[in-house]
């Protein structure tokens, strides 16, 4: 497993089980002090409540993410971030 740049000092790392897509980690710069800060965002099918995969090539979630720890917010579409 790999860090993709897709922008915005965002980084994504599409995490499996086996074959089974689990979820997607991603890295970013908080807002508030500039300190790398890590999100998850767990993937349907696997987790009920998870985030859609709408593509994986290029990536794709819906909806938007939103960091519990610091609250960066944006959209993964087309394997790029889109902020919020």
């Amino acid at each position: 497993m790999a860090w993709t740049d897709i922008g915005h000092d965002v980084q994504v790392e599409v995490r499996h089980v086996g074959d089974e897509l689990h979820g997607v980690a991603y890295m970013h710069k908080r807002p508030d002090t500039g300190a790398q800060c890590e999100g998850w965002a767990d993937c349907k099918p696997v987790w009920k409540d998870g985030w859609d995969v709408v593509s994986l090539e290029p990536l794709t979630l819906a909806p938007s993410l939103a960091c519990r720890a610091c609250g960066h917010h944006g959209f993964i579409r087309d394997g790029k971030w889109v902020p919020a």
